[in-house]
């Protein structure tokens, strides 16, 4: 999501106005669920998701039609997927969408408050959108981080704010509401989680490419420059250059939604990382190897005095189990178990 406002904010501080599509409502069988966001371009273009095929279309051609209609303006748009025109396009879902479409328009205030957003959301911070719309139009948009004091607002009371934010940290999906004769928007974001990949080998570099496509913040660490760097890894959030593995924790910042991968090139590597990753609060912790290296490292770290509660979070061999061969295919089985991970 983080990659997603980045995108809006390149486009906006270029002049680009654009059209904003949120899912605010769904049921049943959908493509995608509330939430779900793509911008529209007025050369046509997208960027993001709502699921594709008719609806995504349709959406398209809503926008099209909004972008000289003023600065700033909100609509709503349902679609049954379950009446005669999705039967006529073949789409089998049978469920129901609502779509909030916004104009963007490339002025400060705009730019401003998803600027703001992005920032928030790259350091790690969960944030909620705020937005109040009277008559059809956007009046005002305020960015809220978890714990920090509700600035003064315009056009939305306190209270109004406090039942609001509750709602969406509860719900995750946009929460809407009427007041002061308007409709107030309110959507919540978790920071992009934080993927620690230790080694830069023939694993890591598909692994990274793929995570990072999937809303992963990766970072690459090694002790070896020639692999760690951004000619093998361009689409990685950060590299590091390690002295060597012994303190390779130093100065990370892991928390609870933090995911760990340990893929380096050799058994007492991959012991002396693990051992360190077992201190840390993050949500997951994974390892590249046989059963037999997997249990000699293991009987290593007991002898060390590491907790066999403590060995039993690393999940190892490392992967789904689809039959992987190659790196790339090896890849997807460790970023689809990721996945898995940060669905649970």
């Amino acid at each position: 999501m983080k990659n997603f406002f980045g995108t809006i904010c390149t486009q906006l501080k270029s002049g680009n106005d654009l059209i904003l599509a949120t899912i605010v409502k769904s049921s049943g069988s959908t493509p995608r669920s509330s939430g779900s966001k793509m911008i529209v371009l007025r050369d046509g273009s997208i960027a993001g998701t709502i699921g594709g095929g008719l609806v995504e279309a349709l959406v398209q051609k809503e926008a099209a039609n909004l972008f000289d209609t003023g600065n700033n303006i909100v609509c709503f748009k349902d679609f049954d997927l379950s009446n005669e025109l999705a039967a006529n396009a073949d789409m089998i879902c049978g469920g129901f969408v609502s779509v909030m479409l916004e104009h963007l328009p490339a002025d400060q205030e705009t730019i401003s408050a998803f600027s703001e957003l992005e920032e928030k959301l790259r350091f790690g911070k969960q944030t909620i959108l705020l937005s109040c719309a009277i008559d059809n139009s956007i009046q005002e948009r305020k960015t809220l981080t978890v714990g920090s004091q509700i600035p003064e607002l315009t056009f939305i009371k306190e209270s109004d704010v406090n039942v609001l934010l509750e709602k969406s940290l509860k719900s995750g999906t946009p929460v809407l509401e009427e007041a002061n004769s308007g409709l107030i928007v309110a959507e919540s974001f978790t920071p992009q989680p934080d993927l620690f990949i230790f080694g830069a080998g023939h694993v890591s570099r598909p692994t990274a490419e793929l995570a990072s496509s999937v809303n992963f913040h990766t970072v690459v660490l090694d002790d070896r420059a020639d692999f760690a760097n951004t000619d093998r890894f361009p689409y990685a959030g950060e590299i590091h250059v390690l002295p060597d593995f012994d303190n390779c924790f130093a100065g990370l910042e892991v928390n609870e939604n933090s995911y760990i991968i340990i893929v380096t090139r050799g058994h007492l590597h991959d012991k002396t990382v693990l051992g360190q990753a077992l201190k840390t609060p993050a949500r997951y912790v994974g390892m590249i190897g046989s059963t037999k290296k997997r249990n000699a490292i293991y009987d290593a770290l007991r002898e060390e005095g590491i907790a066999q509660i403590e060995i039993d979070r690393c999940n190892c061999p490392i992967g789904l189990s689809i039959g992987a061969q190659t790196p790339e295919e090896i890849a997807v089985s460790i970023v689809a178990e990721l996945i898995q991970k940060r669905a649970g």
